[in-house]
């Protein structure tokens, strides 16, 4: 069933569309919110809100966007309501999923691994949360632009500039010289 068919079975409270919705998206879903909200507790929270939104508001599903479009829109918008809410700074590490090292792997180069990651963690912390949110739906969850501005709610053109005004902003983070990247990379 593709997820069109199942959020029907939704509508119609089965209970089979909301797992099967579950199984393919509480993941994905669960990383984007850790990477805006930087706190795995509010994440998981966030992923359940976003799926008993999805149950109480199935009905409100107009079908100009893919129901993965909708189900991320979901959650940028609790993701920045929380971060409204507590009136936080917004530090977002965008820390790729855990990968194994590989067996040919040694210490020297699993720390630089690290030091390379905790360079662009820095470097993605610089830029505003909108730039940040593009970048993170573009880079990392590879939706087009068309997706990432129905999910957003801005027109395809203001994605491509807070994308390109994000990848500026890392560029002369790193043309900088950040002491730690440039140890990293010599």
């Amino acid at each position: 069933m593709n997820d069109e068919e199942l959020l029907e079975l939704v509508r119609r409270g089965e209970p089979s569309g909301t797992s099967a919705l579950f199984e393919k998206y509480s993941a994905p879903l669960l990383r984007f919110s850790d990477r805006m909200l930087h706190d795995r507790g509010e994440a998981e929270e966030v992923t359940q809100e976003v799926f008993l939104k999805m149950i109480s508001r199935a009905d409100q599903y107009d079908g100009r966007a893919s129901v993965s479009s909708w189900l991320y829109a979901i959650a940028a918008n609790a993701c920045r309501d929380r971060l409204r809410r507590h009136r936080r700074a917004v530090m977002v590490p965008l820390e790729a999923v855990a990968e194994l090292a590989s067996a040919g792997e040694g210490v020297e180069d699993r720390i630089l691994d690290r030091q390379r990651k905790a360079a662009v963690r820095r470097a993605l912390s610089r830029l505003s949360a909108d730039q940040r949110e593009a970048l993170v739906l573009a880079r990392y969850h590879g939706m087009p632009y068309a997706e990432i501005a129905l999910v957003l709610e801005i027109s395809e053109g203001a994605v491509k500039t807070r994308i390109f005004h994000a990848m500026e902003t890392l560029r002369s983070f790193f043309s900088e010289g950040d002491p730690q990247w440039n140890a990293v990379t010599s």
